[in-house]
């Protein structure tokens, strides 16, 4: 160790010129020192713990011979180009080729340098003359480009490095290593069908519907239910949609009501809720006479002597006095028949369709029609005025349509009603007309208030341009002979079906789908003496428009039963 610091001290002093350059043995002392410090710089960093990054600059450094810690070097990386060298300014791009080499500076020369140097200084220092050394500086190592032939040649000076130079290059797009989606917007759901029927049959029921314009649905769902609004979220056709507009629901209990709605398809989405429709199946279908399919009305001609019956499809069965004048049957109709009406004025009738379509026939005018309207509820009937030169129709949330010279009183539609509209019928004394709800509620427009629970005249929507006038509201029915001829309950206590109206105005009937008939005002009640109970519900009551003041019911397997009129056949 003493002779170690003592060539060190004689190297020292010879560096400051105080004495000669020292022996063999001190330059080999200093040729030591200089390999021990190159294994120390190149060891101690490999065996430090460092991050794959670094691990990979510090072995392409070391084979390279430079300090990969060292600011004053680059470390590219193998086979690329950039556009500047960072450690030399330069907008010349560098190569990185792994033909790359390093020239290592002669140790000794540089000590020649170095002690020149430090003469020099020493030299001034002692003058005072503060000259300094114009002598550039011993360059660093720098890498040098192998030529083709394959010797290394020296590289050129460095220009001076800048703060342009070592600037942070701009960052590009960031990319996620995981690409975010995009996002789909879900599929607009299509338009809520329209629901037009609920047709009963023996245990089952034919639900029928129909899209509204330019709908997008591709299929449809039906859904029922034991109460009103409480269908089942699980629909009856099950995941495969509907492709048409009906569906034939069956398994169904007779005697029970049950309530239908319908929703629309376009792939997963579906729209909302139609409006609702019910039906009440029954036990045994007999079709009587020619008609196939359940009868829904019945017409009578303007004297009296004779009707017709017309079944959901459109098809008419003429008895008595009536002529076939034609129908829609055969038709591919938007939506099933609800009634057919006689022309009070001649030999004619209309048959009108859920959906509001109007079919007039013979000298039945055609005055207009609600089918291109969007309705909420589907159309139960429709009622002609006492010249024949206008008509209503009436939907099942109580909307009133006047075409022709029918004047509009009011309706219910828009009002919150404790059972649906079933039916309506006309005042020939006064212009206006009723109103019946399955549960035998009378509403009256510009009528008289005749019937249970009759609402004040002009409720609803009132008319703007015409008065209302009401009479003295009549609740207890009109007897027979006696009063065990009637039934014994003022209030229907069935499930009305349908109203008619005597000639002169002051009266109604009504009907419920057991048969049973109650009679207010001046309207005689007839029968039936007991509950009637047919094989098939009855669906609907005519008056007889001559003088015998009587009326017919109609089943729905073409049954009539006559009450103070004449009977003409059945079917």
């Amino acid at each position: 160790m003493n002779s170690w610091l003592q060539s060190m001290k004689q190297w020292t002093q010879w560096l400051m010129g105080e004495s000669p350059l020292p022996d063999g043995r001190s330059k080999a002392m200093l040729a030591g020192t200089v390999a021990s410090v190159a294994v120390v710089a190149v060891g101690v960093p490999a065996l430090i713990p460092s991050t794959p990054s670094a691990n990979a600059a510090a072995k392409q450094s070391a084979a390279a011979g430079q300090d990969a810690n060292s600011s004053q070097y680059t470390v590219p990386s193998t086979s690329s180009t950039v556009a500047s060298s960072p450690v030399m300014a330069s907008s010349t791009p560098t190569s990185t080729s792994p033909a790359a080499s390093y020239v290592m500076p002669d140790p000794f020369a540089q000590a020649n340098k170095l002690k020149h140097l430090a003469r020099r200084h020493h030299a001034a220092a002692k003058s005072g003359s503060g000259a300094t050394s114009t002598e550039p500086a011993a360059a660093p190592m720098i890498a040098a480009q192998a030529p083709a032939g394959g010797a290394p040649t020296a590289a050129a000076a460095p220009a001076p490095v800048t703060s342009a130079a070592l600037s942070t290059p701009a960052l590009g797009p960031l990319i996620p290593i995981d690409p975010v989606p995009a996002l789909v917007a879900p599929a607009t759901p299509p338009a809520a069908p329209f629901a037009t029927s609920a047709q009963s049959f023996v245990g089952s029921a034919l639900v029928t519907w129909k899209a509204p314009a330019g709908s997008t649905a591709t299929g449809y769902d039906v859904f029922v239910g034991l109460a009103p609004g409480m269908e089942f979220p699980v629909p009856l056709n099950g995941a495969n949609p509907v492709g048409g507009t009906s569906y034939l629901v069956t398994g169904l209990t007779s005697g029970k009501t049950y309530y239908f709605t319908v929703r629309g398809r376009t792939g997963a989405t579906s729209s909302a809720s139609s409006n609702e429709v019910s039906a009440i199946p029954f036990d045994t279908y007999t079709p009587v006479g020619q008609l196939i399919g359940p009868v829904v009305s019945m017409a009578s001609t303007a004297d009296g002597s004779g009707y017709w019956l017309a079944t959901a499809s459109g098809a008419v069965s003429p008895h008595g006095s009536a002529t076939n004048l034609g129908s829609p049957a055969g038709w591919v109709l938007a939506a099933p028949i609800q009634k057919i009406v006689a022309d009070p004025k001649g030999d004619g009738y209309w048959e009108v369709a859920a959906d509001g379509g109007v079919f007039a026939y013979g000298a039945a005018p055609f005055l207009g029609a609600v089918s291109d309207l969007t309705l909420t509820s589907p159309i139960v009937g429709l009622v002609p005025t006492a010249d024949g030169l206008g008509y209503w129709e009436v939907a099942a949330d109580g909307g009133v349509f006047a075409f022709g010279d029918a004047g509009f009183y009011g309706s219910l539609g828009g009002t919150v009603q404790t059972a649906p509209t079933v039916g309506m019928a006309a005042d020939s004394a006064t212009g206006g007309y009723w109103l019946v709800s399955a549960d035998g509620s009378v509403t009256a427009f510009n009528a008289p208030a005749i019937g249970p629970q009759a609402a004040p005249a002009g409720a609803g929507t009132p008319s703007t341009t015409s008065t209302t006038t009401s009479t003295t509201s009549t609740t207890t029915p009109q007897a027979g002979t006696t009063a065990a001829d009637q039934p014994a309950a003022v209030r229907p206590t069935g499930t009305v079906v349908a109203i008619a109206a005597t000639s002169d105005g002051m009266g109604v009937w009504e009907v419920t789908r057991s048969g049973a008939v109650f009679a207010y005002g001046d309207a005689p009640f007839l029968g039936p003496l007991t509950i009637l109970d047919p094989a098939a519900p009855v669906t609907s009551i005519t008056a007889d428009p001559a003088a015998t003041g009587g009326y017919w019911l109609v089943s729905a397997d073409g049954g009539v039963f006559a009450y103070g009129a004449g009977f003409y056949g059945a079917g």
